[in-house]
């Protein structure tokens, strides 16, 4: 399975795919403690010039926890926009330039094809998310003072890597089915939301993959809840995964 780990590694960087990533993700973690440590006072102070320094900073309640807490929430709605529009192609794009007939003539297996891209392209955001976490953690530590362990945030950064592996199976699974790029990044979106939706109405998360960024972005690590979570988030990915590989093999003919 190397060879094609390398071919998603040479896809990524050449089609500049991974830049985005790297870019988007480091811009999110400096960006956040910025801007409640420099913009959003200066906001605050021409909104309200009569309000002294204690009353702004007791409106804005800055601090590292705001800071880090904040970084997780953009990662989740703003992250996920970058990331479903930046991978909506991995696979529905290859299957409607035919371009995995090339891998299938050489004897590559469906199997090998769809677990290199879910490794690689989970590894790459599995590293940026721990890193950006850290970055946002060290730099909101610097401009304010450390009061979150970084135990903590550690967790809730590989929870929230557990959720972009789920994302990356919707990714797949869809294009396979859809075969269009756009459609499939629309309905993981869709997916994504809904689920956070759904499970902050009905109070469910702890029963739905959501669960892991509603956890994570609290910085509440109830083992219960978040054993259910993953247990929920990990069978969806092997489920999807199938009917990937099943979908793949139904288009067997045709690609060849």
């Amino acid at each position: 399975m190397f060879k094609e780990i390398k071919k998603e590694w040479l896809f990524a960087s050449r089609s500049g795919r991974l830049f985005i990533l790297i870019m988007s993700f480091l811009f999110l973690a400096v960006l956040t403690p910025i801007m409640l440590k420099v913009l959003i006072p200066e906001i605050f102070r021409m909104q309200f010039p009569n309000l002294s320094a204690e009353d702004l900073d007791l409106m804005i309640n800055a601090s590292q926890l705001t800071a880090v807490g904040g970084f997780l929430s953009d990662l989740f709605e703003l992250g996920m926009i970058i990331v479903v529009f930046t991978l909506c192609s991995v696979m529905s794009q290859e299957i409607r330039d035919n371009t995995l007939v090339f891998p299938i003539v050489s004897g590559n297996k469906f199997v090998h094809i769809i677990a290199a891209k879910i490794t690689f392209f989970g590894a790459v955001l599995s590293a940026l998310t721990v890193l950006a976490i850290l970055i946002c953690y060290g730099y909101s530590g610097i401009l304010f003072e450390f009061e979150i362990l970084i135990q903590d945030v550690l967790m809730a950064g590989l929870m929230q890597s557990v959720y972009f592996l789920f994302v990356i199976a919707n990714l797949l699974m869809w294009g396979a089915i859809l075969k269009r790029t756009l459609p499939t990044g629309f309905i993981t979106l869709v997916i994504a939301y809904l689920t956070q939706a759904v499970g902050g109405l009905f109070d469910i998360h702890a029963y739905l993959p959501s669960g892991l960024i509603d956890f994570s972005t609290k910085l509440q690590f109830e083992f219960a809840g978040i054993a259910s979570s993953l247990a929920v988030t990990v069978g969806l990915i092997v489920v999807m995964l199938i009917i990937t590989q099943l979908t793949m093999k139904k288009m067997e003919y045709n690609i060849r």
